[in-house]
């Protein structure tokens, strides 16, 4: 007897033989997005069976089309998961999965995050070389543009994961803190892996950086909100908190130096 299963986060469907469905088994794992959902298996009388999903049924939450690169191709899947963040964050965010894993997430922000922090500096380089060459010129008189461009080139995919990690794990005490980070960890690290999209307008010289990063708060912002299903009220405090922090720790060092000097 056979068996026709439905994901009910990205709609794949799959035919299986009962045979090799344990008796009392009630979950399953979609091949395609990974998630893991309920559903209601009765041994069928005979011929094809249509088996109804059960937690998480009707969900609109699905995989991002970079997590789905073997189905569409990998320029489509960069491309279209790419666009949406840049120009519909709440309609991508509203409809992805917040945990189908951080590997593929990761693998995509290294990629854009990567490229926008490398022409960002690149730009940046442009203005201050002749600044730096005149102070110190034996100092780059040693070295040339292409090895100093190759040492970037090896650091910047490192530091770019290094603080998706951290900013993640900050963002996501922060929304712990208001009460906004009702989908774990990995969401939070989902749109700040997604929301290097915004570092590829470092391509356009000099002022994309400053466009980049304008628009990567606002997209980050419509992200988290989305993801955790929260307020913005709670996602803006949660992003201003660490600025809050970090200026009461200042002043309560800066202050105590004044007093006693």
């Amino acid at each position: 007897m056979t068996v026709n299963i439905t994901c009910p986060y990205c709609n794949f469907s799959k035919q299986t033989s009962t045979d090799k469905i344990p008796p009392g088994t009630r979950w399953a794992t979609c091949p395609r997005c990974k998630q893991r959902f309920e559903f209601n298996f009765q041994d069928p009388v005979g011929g094809i069976q249509e088996v109804p999903a059960g937690k998480g049924a009707g969900s609109k939450r699905g995989a991002s089309p970079w997590e789905r690169r073997s189905e569409l191709g990998v320029w489509k899947g960069l491309y279209e998961t790419f666009k949406g963040v840049l120009f519909s964050p709440g309609k991508v965010f509203s409809t992805m999965t917040h945990n189908g894993g951080i590997k593929e997430p990761l693998a995509f922000g290294l990629l854009l995050g990567s490229l926008g922090a490398m022409f960002g500096f690149f730009w940046e380089f442009l203005i201050v070389r002749e600044s730096l060459i005149s102070k110190w010129p034996s100092l780059f008189g040693q070295f040339n543009l292409g090895l100093v461009f190759l040492i970037i080139m090896i650091l910047t995919p490192l530091f770019v994961m290094l603080s998706m990690f951290v900013v993640s794990g900050i963002l996501h005490l922060c929304l712990l803190i208001t009460g906004g980070g009702r989908n774990g960890f990995e969401g939070t690290f989902r749109i700040v892996a997604f929301s290097q999209s915004t570092k590829i307008l470092e391509l356009v010289p000099f002022v994309g950086g400053f466009v980049g990063w304008f628009w990567h708060l606002i997209v980050q912002v419509i992200g988290l909100r989305e993801i955790h299903e929260t307020s913005y009220l709670r996602t803006i405090m949660a992003m201003i908190l660490p600025i809050v922090l970090l200026f009461i720790i200042s002043m309560a060092i800066i202050v105590p130096l004044f007093i006693f000097l």
